[in-house]
């Protein structure tokens, strides 16, 4: 057996090496691909990119960015310290106001954390082959791939903190690098506040066993220092306001159930990284318990810097639970989590891999196995998700460019949330951050009086607000007093990249704003549709202005209802055809629960399992919803739908269901055409497509 791992051993260690090597230039050709998708997209990508481009500008203009008193407007809070506007406000001075120029600072800190980590790994272990992996291997976890791309403080701060880290490995023994790479760690906790645990931590655990206690109490004596008096200096020229923005205003409430979902996701996208990070901080605690000789050599040391920062970064994730968070929370766990990999694929397991040659040699190549696997896996991933969001956001294009025009004309304040970025591109400030705002309102912070007074006084001429698909996120970013002020005032008139658009409600421009039933129809309408309605495959979705489970459905028309034991969301009446004398149809309603879960909207007297229960017209049947059969679930909603009896006994005919989604658009008798039986207007040139439409009577001109 000798024999041959000393005959065939280098040759399979070369035959994984081209391998692994062959699979991080395709994650770095993918990165780089992402990159161009993304970077110079024109419009917003995200949420947090408009705020932060708003302070560069603030900051550019010689403006305080931490205000105390929001009783007057704008109602905007910075969030975080203010390095990353400081970087961007030159770049904003010398390119004009565009996300781009954000966004590429995030794509060179991406790119810097992977140098670092590359860095880190080589000064450890002493191999530039595990070094350079371990930096791909970072750019290609999806979660960098598509943070790196926003324009976000994130990136900038991991670069600086793993920067800091990088300068303590290779120069720590000197005072020089002990200050540089402290004054780097405090400069990531000044572009995000939630990066002084981590990589501080790890920072001190590797000056401690590698130099001795003193070192590391240097290390936390400038951190803590050095960030105390920048901490006073800015609560003080800010009056308070630097300690109300970053931290007042960032204690959110935490949701077990954000939690969850975002360490399932982790556990499927990162499965192999995290087991061998479990593996990697039980060698880090016995590491620590050996002998201080061993553990004060690097190759030992590396795992209690590697382990720290696991640590670390572990309990900074969790923190994803708070009403708000996003992927950016996992960021730092990514970075150790390549970081401790590097160690693995260097075979570096301390003094038992020095007396035996032969544990080095199965880690290193069981390491490349397992993560040339996992690479495959975060490839596939990015390109299946990441890419393909990026892709989603820029098919709007041509509507936002029409509406960033809009927006450019119109003097008055408007209020957005996803899209106010549309504001920072036209120079325009923000007037309001709502989910910012909403979390002090909740938290009895903020009172919103005087700005509802504003909508009420149809101040705004415009106002956007976004529904992502599946998951109604205005619930968290408008309270829901400016949510029914709102829809009391305002009209929705228009659809932009899933956001709908508001303006100040004229009961004589908008005639169908609030109808019940069009003129000579035979049946009511099921439901109102103040925001209009999307045509799917004659299918009918009526968007209502409120909450899921607030809106009424009704029933057109006399009949007898039947909701099945396995209908959630759904029921069906039979009823005389009032288009077809003599025969029978049915009328189908659908989408009346929530998304997700368990919950229904349907009238309690009608559960699940009713068959044969006579109703009359305009009797209530539930509440709209957003449930849905397939990919569409958009703001709440109720499907309406007529279908005709295949079978003589009358029967429900279940076909138009198939695949439990009736936007299934490959039958084109899927359902009848709902026209005739509610007089609306039918659209046929986009029958069978998603299109956001207002809702028109037959013979009303447009």
């Amino acid at each position: 057996m000798k024999k041959i791992f000393v005959a065939y051993g280098p040759y399979l260690e070369e035959a994984l090496k081209i391998i692994l090597t062959i699979f991080a230039i395709v994650a770095v050709l993918i990165f780089i691909g992402q990159k161009s998708l993304a970077v110079f997209y024109r419009y917003p990508l995200d949420y947090g990119e408009a705020p932060l481009l708003d302070q560069a500008m603030r900051l550019g203009a010689g403006q305080n960015i931490y205000r105390n008193d929001l009783s007057t407007p704008p109602y905007t809070i910075s969030n975080y310290p203010p390095l990353y506007p400081l970087v961007w406000a030159p770049l904003v001075a010398l390119f004009g106001s565009e996300l781009w120029t954000g966004r590429l600072i995030s794509t060179l800190g991406a790119l810097a954390t992977a140098l670092f980590i590359n860095r880190i790994v080589q000064t450890l272990t002493e191999d530039r082959a595990a070094g350079r992996a371990a930096g791909v291997l970072f750019l290609a976890i999806p979660y960098v791939g598509s943070w790196s791309s926003l324009a976000r403080v994130d990136l900038l701060a991991l670069a600086l903190s793993m920067g800091g880290l990088a300068v303590l490995a290779r120069r720590g023994q000197t005072r020089q690098g002990l200050i540089l790479g402290s004054l780097l760690l405090v400069a990531a906790i000044y572009t995000r506040q939630s990066y002084g645990l981590a990589a501080p931590l790890a920072a001190c655990a590797w000056m401690w066993r590698r130099y001795g206690w003193r070192r590391a109490a240097a290390i936390a004596g400038i951190i803590g220092g050095v960030g105390l008096v920048l901490f006073l200096v800015l609560n003080i020229l800010s009056q308070g306001g630097f300690f109300f923005n970053i931290v007042t205003a960032n204690v959110n409430p935490f949701k077990m159930d954000n939690l969850l979902n975002h360490w399932r996701d982790v556990r499927s996208t990162l499965p192999i990284l995290l087991g061998l990070g479990v593996v990697g901080l039980g060698w880090t605690t016995w590491t620590l318990l050996a002998t201080r000789k061993e553990t004060s050599s690097t190759s030992c040391s590396a795992w209690v810097l590697a382990g720290a920062y696991v640590l670390g970064a572990t309990i900074s994730a969790l923190t994803i639970g708070k009403i708000g968070s996003n992927i950016n929370y996992l960021l730092e766990l990514a970075a150790a989590l390549s970081l401790m990999a590097g160690l693995y694929m260097a075979g570096n397991m301390g003094a038992l891999s020095e007396r035996l040659p032969a544990v080095k040699f199965a880690v290193r190549n069981g390491a490349m196995i397992l993560l040339t696997i996992q690479l495959g896996f975060l490839m596939r991933n990015t390109l299946q998700g990441s890419v393909q969001d990026v892709k989603a956001r820029r098919i709007h294009e041509a509507r936002l460019e029409d509406l960033f025009w809009e927006v450019r004309q119109i003097k008055a304040p408007i209020l957005a949330d996803e899209f106010m970025g549309l504001l920072s591109l036209n120079d325009k400030p923000l007037h309001i951050q709502p989910f910012e705002i909403t979390q002090l309102a909740n938290a009895g912070l903020w009172d919103q009086t005087s700005f509802l007074e504003s909508i009420r006084a149809q101040e705004y001429p415009m106002i956007l607000i976004h529904h992502f698909m599946g998951y109604p996120v205005y619930t968290e970013r408008w309270t829901p007093e400016m949510l029914d002020t709102i829809f009391t005032n305002y009209v929705a008139d228009g659809w932009a990249g899933e956001s709908v658009i508001f303006r100040p409600r004229d009961v004589s421009l908008h005639p169908t704003a609030t109808l019940t039933a069009c003129p000579d129809a035979p049946w009511q309408l099921p439901t109102r549709a103040d925001m209009g309605v999307w045509w799917l495959t004659q299918s009918l979705l009526f968007m209502g202005e409120g909450f899921e489970g607030n809106v009424p459905v009704y029933a057109v028309a006399d009949g007898m209802l039947m909701r099945p034991a396995d209908w959630r969301d759904a029921i069906a009446i039979l009823h005389d055809d009032p288009v077809r004398p003599g025969q029978k149809v049915w009328t189908y309603y659908a989408g009346m629960a929530p998304a997700w879960g368990n919950e229904s909207y349907v009238a309690a007297e009608f559960p699940p399992g009713s068959e044969g229960i006579p109703v009359k017209k305009g009797q209530l049947l539930g509440y709209q919803g957003t449930a849905h059969g397939g990919a569409m679930a958009i703001w709440p909603h109720a499907t309406f739908g007529v279908a005709e009896p295949l079978h003589a006994d009358g029967s429900f005919p279940y076909h138009v269901l198939s695949d439990k989604d009736p936007t299934d658009a490959r039958d084109p008798n899927t359902f009848l055409d709902p026209s005739p039986y509610l007089g609306t207007a039918i659209h046929s040139p986009v029958m069978g497509t998603p299109v956001w439409l207002p809702l028109r009577c037959l013979g009303e001109s447009r």
